[in-house]
């Protein structure tokens, strides 16, 4: 009797158990199950591609480029001196094969970066050859023209002229609280220039988040920290580092019980997110089937060395459809068109949140701010012409842009055969190109005296192809400019000098080129 009673007792307690779950969590569950199942035995499976290729010494003393050199941070570090070894050593070259990356080029000169750009049926900026979603900057042409119909109106340089009040009161805000630490140990300049793009991008969509003192203002930078480090988050995860990614072989011997550990924090806020926007909306969006069950051996995505972050990707896209919800239909800027597309079913809601992420990058463009900042204690003859002159100040930024340009590299995926300008290369359709744009812009057969820091450049050949060319040219490029314009003669009008803190180090560990900086910290000395 005492037997059962105590399973009796036992099978109310496993019914109970039962009825916390409903008929939709059991089949989510089992799914999860799985699919942790199958990574963890595709992780301890895979076999690297490929035997290790040594750096085979410093790179200035050899006549080709390996894997090791795509990923140095060194070289990312000092990412000038590399772009001035390739026109030194290669000069004339088309394109360069990767030693110990089959398959994989990478295109240097001005010529070739260009063309590439400009030629989108045979060089696909998408790097990815399984059809995943993609942002704006990686679409078809038909899928980039009917999308970009919606947004494009905001970004024109008009446009972005009328918010020139509001961008430069971001700009003195931020420049406000610098000046505050620079007493200190220094005012930090990256996040500096994170709060400036990030609220000048907000501003554009028509959301003022910018801490104030009244009415309905923040009280601090809470929000807007919140959305830059999300969006910092979504670089790391989805970018191939250096443009290629570290071989998996390099992954630490039980990463893989890492990864099923960010997934398995990713469930509850997937399957909300599920809830929220549909399961086939959270598919596009998240696909784990090519993400993480069956990854592509090449460029590899930097989801493998940092899973920790997965969970935040369901964090981030919630929060980008709210933000598309909430803001009223009569604001400024592009959510009530995407909101339009959406409606007539010209957008599809996966589609227009992954235009949200992009309208949102922002490490990039903090990269040029950074950047900008470093010249104008670097660069002391030119900050004077400036403080001096400020119509020069579009010049220097414009040689900022030129010569840090703040994303070095960008992919391209060879769709099919080029043409002829080609014929003399190896590339076959599904080889890999790196466009280094940070070298086409210091070729010497466009721009006199590349490596120098010139405000009176003259009779040029061409100009600085840090936003791109063609058909995927940059759509925030006006904002970043006027950014950087109001920022330089906010920064000479208030400060007879500025200063970097010994210490500062480059961004070298992050995306596929980002040329900015991981610390720079600076003094400011007031007129």
């Amino acid at each position: 009797l005492e037997a059962c009673a105590w399973t009796h007792g036992q099978s109310a307690m496993a019914v109970a158990l039962l009825d916390v779950f409903d008929a939709y969590t059991w089949p989510a569950l089992a799914v999860t199950a799985l699919a942790l199942l199958i990574a963890a035995a595709a992780l301890r499976a895979r076999k690297p591609a490929e035997l290790e290729v040594g750096a085979c010494g410093e790179y200035a003393s050899r006549d080709f480029v390996t894997h090791e050199d795509l990923v140095d941070a060194k070289i990312r570090g000092n990412h000038l001196a590399f772009n001035a070894y390739l026109h030194q050593r290669f000069a004339g070259e088309r394109v360069l094969p990767v030693r110990g990356e089959e398959g994989c080029y990478i295109a240097f000169s001005y010529a070739a970066c260009k063309d590439a750009m400009n030629d989108h049926t045979a060089f696909s900026s998408n790097p990815f050859p399984d059809n995943r979603l993609v942002a704006l900057n990686t679409m078809s042409k038909a899928d980039h023209t009917r999308v970009l119909r919606y947004v494009h109106s905001s970004y024109r340089q008009e446009d972005i002229d009328s918010l020139d009040e509001r961008i430069l009161s971001v700009i003195e805000r931020c420049t406000d609280e610098l000046e505050s630490a620079a007493a200190g140990e220094g005012g930090d300049v990256v996040r500096w220039a994170k709060r400036i793009h990030m609220a000048s991008t907000l501003a554009r969509l028509g959301v003022d988040w910018v801490p104030g003192d009244g009415g309905d203002a923040p009280s601090s930078w809470a929000k807007v920290d919140e959305v830059i480090d999300l969006n910092d988050a979504m670089v790391a995860l989805v970018a191939p580092l250096g443009g290629v990614g570290r071989r998996y072989s390099t992954l630490p011997r039980w990463q893989w019980l890492q990864v099923i550990l960010g997934i398995v924090r990713s469930v509850p806020l997937t399957l909300l997110m599920a809830w929220r926007l549909g399961i086939s909306c959270t598919w596009e969006i998240v696909r784990p089937d090519v993400t993480v069950l069956f990854p592509p051996p090449r460029p590899r995505m930097g989801l493998w060395w940092r899973p920790e972050l997965l969970p935040l990707v369901p964090r981030y896209f919630l929060a980008l459809h709210e933000l598309l919800q909430v803001t009223p239909d009569g604001s400024e800027g592009p959510l009530p068109g995407i909101r339009q597309g959406l409606l007539s079913g010209d957008l599809q809601l996966a589609e227009a949140l992954t235009l949200l992420v992009q309208l949102m990058v922002n490490m990039t463009s903090a990269n040029a701010l950074c950047n900008m900042v470093f010249r104008l204690a670097s660069e002391r003859a030119a900050a004077t012409e400036v403080a001096a002159k400020p119509e020069l100040s579009s010049a220097f930024v414009q040689e900022v842009l030129r010569l840090d340009a703040p994303l070095q590299r960008n992919p391209r995926r060879v769709a099919k055969a080029p043409g002829a300008k080609w014929k003399e290369t190896e590339l076959q359709e599904g080889n890999q190109v790196l466009l280094f744009l940070g070298a086409a812009n210091m070729d010497p057969t466009v721009f006199e005296n590349p490596s120098e820091f010139l405000l009176n450049r003259t009779g040029e050949k061409g100009t600085a192809l840090s936003f791109g060319s063609g058909m995927h040219y940059c759509l925030g490029s006006n904002l970043v400019k006027s950014e950087m314009r109001l920022a330089l003669e906010c920064l000479v009008r208030r400060f007879s000098s500025v200063a970097v803190v010994a210490g500062h180090r480059r961004l070298d560990d992050i995306d596929v080129g980002n040329y900015g900086f991981r610390r720079l910290r600076v003094k400011l000395a007031t007129k």
